[in-house]
């Protein structure tokens, strides 16, 4: 039977390993982890598990890099509440936010749209410092960020280029020279070449990359944050910028990943090598009938076949690197 979802794979994987035939000594969160683990790797190198996408973002006053662009929850505590204040500070700078709790008092987020519903405005140099005011909370573990990057999703796992913000060839109005070239040396388009124009288009998008230039990004997947290293000042906000990106294709929404056939051997891999770890445990116990553990050797096998698994996975089913192409 064809696995659609995460349980009927967890469920074939271990009828691959045996089951209900022997008895597969892991646990639900043992199999659940490597199961995890093994979509990762897939989303990491198989060309089948990441999609080429141009990300689509709208500029905001927070983006700003002298302003405050999110405040990261990495730790959300317990027993605070809507009511408690989170104090941003840095230099005269002074920020009071509410942050968005749970059932438990668990900080869920802490919104800062809210800031910028003016025109205000803030300075900061450097990522600022918190303090939060509160009778009954503890443990939260906060990182307020200033501006400068584009939010990245959880679901983009690599960011290649960012397209150029230029003015040249903008298409805002009637002035700019893309029109004028057109209505120029295109008043007609039976007997007018097309050649001038592309050239002309070409030198001009030549003379932009010269004297301007793209504009670098830094991206680590970790942060989920683009920062662009430009002069803000040429955009304002409610304009775009379009990233290429990577997505990875993911399994709810496309349930045809769990039919994959080098997934299904990975995860059934990692969870016989998982299988054998447990087993090391009982090494040389003798059941009654004079039966021997041997987790030694199910991890041994396992260990091999998932060293093959990869290789094969780089040589077979991973894009080659961009500079080796051609």
């Amino acid at each position: 039977m064809t696995p659609t979802d995460k349980a009927s794979f967890k469920e074939y994987c271990l009828r691959r390993l045996g089951k209900p035939v022997i008895e597969i000594n892991i646990d639900d969160d043992q199999i659940d982890d490597r199961i995890d683990e093994a979509l990762r790797y897939f989303f990491d190198y198989h060309f089948d598990g990441s999609d080429k996408q141009y990300y689509k973002y709208q500029i905001q006053t927070k983006n700003y890099p002298n302003n405050l662009a999110d405040v990261v929850v990495s730790n959300g505590g317990t027993g605070y509440s809507n009511s408690d204040t989170i104090v941003i500070t840095q230099g005269s700078n002074t920020i009071n936010l509410n942050p968005i709790t749970g059932p438990t008092g668990i900080i869920l987020s802490v919104p800062v749209d809210s800031l910028y519903t003016g025109n205000n405005s803030y300075h900061l140099s450097s990522d600022p410092n918190y303090t939060i005011t509160t009778s009954t909370g503890s443990g939260a573990v906060l990182q307020p960020r200033k501006g400068g990057f584009i939010p990245i999703p959880d679901n983009i796992i690599g960011v290649v280029s960012m397209f150029p913000v230029g003015q040249a060839l903008n298409t805002n109005n009637l002035f700019n020279i893309r029109y004028q070239i057109a209505l120029n040396d295109l008043y007609t388009l039976s007997s007018v070449s097309m050649v001038p124009y592309y050239m002309a288009l070409q030198h001009v998008q030549f003379l932009e990359q010269m004297l301007v230039g793209q504009q670098p990004i830094r991206y680590n997947r970790h942060k989920n944050a683009c920062y662009v290293d430009m002069d803000w000042g040429i955009m304002t906000p409610g304009d775009y910028v379009i990233l290429e990106a990577y997505q990875i294709v993911d399994p709810i929404i496309y349930s045809k990943v769990w039919s994959d056939r080098w997934l299904q051997r990975y995860a059934a891999c990692l969870m016989k090598q998982q299988w054998g770890w447990n087993l090391t445990k009982f090494t040389g116990m003798q059941l009654p009938g004079g039966v021997m553990f041997n987790g030694a050797k199910i991890l041994d096998d396992a260990t091999n076949e998932r060293e093959a698994l990869e290789k094969e996975m780089i040589y077979t089913y991973s894009l080659p690197v961009t500079d080796m192409i051609g």
